[in-house]
């Protein structure tokens, strides 16, 4: 049954993805990557549901898991109270119950829930801890939170939308000197950092009074200038939206990969997992530039080897940093330990994100459409008018 409603349902996904009547030109290119994001969730979860979940036993499907409090012995008392555990809930076996489950499934990518007293088991621990002291407390942090992120992501828009990109060159961002080339990856990650993160916290905003502000942590990534090394980066500092999705869809390599359990290690399936995980985010990217409509100012190609470059080189990556780095510094202090690895995360990270930014400028985001209100932009405009009627 399963596989029988796959087919119909992947033409749903696609038709969400890249809509036949969407208007030709919206006001931005990122509103194409916002639909072109949704549909590729559905079509994450149509594959983890119809084919990979096919092949597994009920007991390794989702679930709910909630927190609770275990006092185990009198040392425990003394030492602080109760231990914290976190219990999986049976599945549910009604109608309404498995209705509810599908729909907090779907609409929780992050391990989030609608309901307040749970969480799915995938879900990070900023999303899984999250507990705001009272719902007036939550929208205060959380509109904070929104102003700032909406300030950065004006400046930083403003910024890129303001350069005259060589949209001709397949290189724009990485025929630039090197200074130039820096500062606007710099500033291209805040402006994706930002872009990603305000949806997210609009969401909290509206939502959260109707159901309850766990269900919406505003957190969405977990602080990434503060990452120790490259691998705290990716697995843990970096947003968790597609972590889930990953995972699923990485399961058929390493099913194939246990076949060879007796001759593969540890290490060795680790890093398949996170070898598969980069190549989904590589479709998952290229998807996104396909989403955008060609305009004939621009010359970009499908497979965009500058896309390609950058989520395929950050495995090797983590590969150097295990290999040699996290040696090398094993016997230093500890803060010279974590110094050594940031460089190496940020020389890394800079490096190889200017091949993200090539892509990103190609498809068309920086072509001089900006957001209708910019107060950063409002702001520029009435200094430069002031000047020019002082110096007349």
């Amino acid at each position: 049954m399963r596989l029988a409603l796959a087919a119909p349902a992947f033409v749903a996904a696609w038709a969400v993805a890249y809509p036949p009547h969407i208007p030709p030109i919206m006001p931005q290119p990122g509103l194409y990557i916002q639909v072109f994001a949704v549909g590729f969730l559905l079509f994450a979860r149509i594959v983890d549901v119809c084919i990979v979940g096919f092949w597994e036993k009920e007991g390794a499907w989702p679930r709910w898991q909630v927190k609770e409090e275990k006092k185990t012995d009198k040392e425990d008392e003394d030492a602080g109270g109760a231990r914290v555990e976190y219990v999986k809930l049976p599945m549910p076996t009604t109608l309404g119950g498995r209705l509810a489950y599908t729909v907090d499934n779907l609409v929780s990518p992050r391990g989030e829930s609608l309901f307040k007293d749970r969480s799915w088991e995938w879900a990070t621990k900023n999303v899984r801890e999250y507990r705001p002291p009272s719902l007036a407390a939550f929208l205060r942090s959380a509109t904070q939170h929104a102003v700032i992120t909406f300030l950065l992501y004006d400046i930083s828009e403003l910024i890129l939308y303001r350069v005259r990109w060589n949209l001709q060159s397949p290189h724009p961002v990485t025929s630039l000197p090197i200074l130039l080339q820096t500062f606007y990856t710099f500033t291209m990650g805040i402006f994706v950092y930002t872009g990603i993160d305000l949806p997210f916290v609009f969401r909290g905003l509206f939502l959260a009074p109707i159901f309850h502000p766990t269900s919406f942590p505003p957190l969405f990534f977990s602080s990434p200038l503060r990452s120790m090394s490259l691998a705290d980066f990716w697995s843990t500092k970096w947003h968790s939206l597609l972590r889930r999705t990953f995972d699923r869809l990485s399961l058929p390599i390493l099913w194939m990969a246990a076949r060879f359990e007796r001759h593969l290690n540890r290490h060795t399936i680790t890093f398949l997992r996170t070898l598969s995980a980069f190549f989904l985010s590589t479709i998952y990217h290229l998807g996104i530039a396909y989403s955008v409509p060609q305009q004939s100012h621009i010359v970009r190609r499908i497979l965009e080897p500058a896309q390609i470059k950058f989520f395929l080189s950050q495995p090797i990556g983590l590969l150097a940093e295990r290999m040699i780095v996290f040696p090398l510094t094993v016997g230093m202090s500890q803060q010279r330990k974590i110094l050594i690895r940031r460089i190496y995360l940020w020389v890394w990270i800079i490096w190889t994100g200017r091949w993200f930014c090539d892509g990103y400028v190609l498809i068309g985001q920086f072509d001089g459409r900006a957001m209708g209100f910019s107060p950063a932009a409002s702001i520029l405009d009435w200094w430069k008018s002031a000047v020019k009627a002082s110096i007349s």
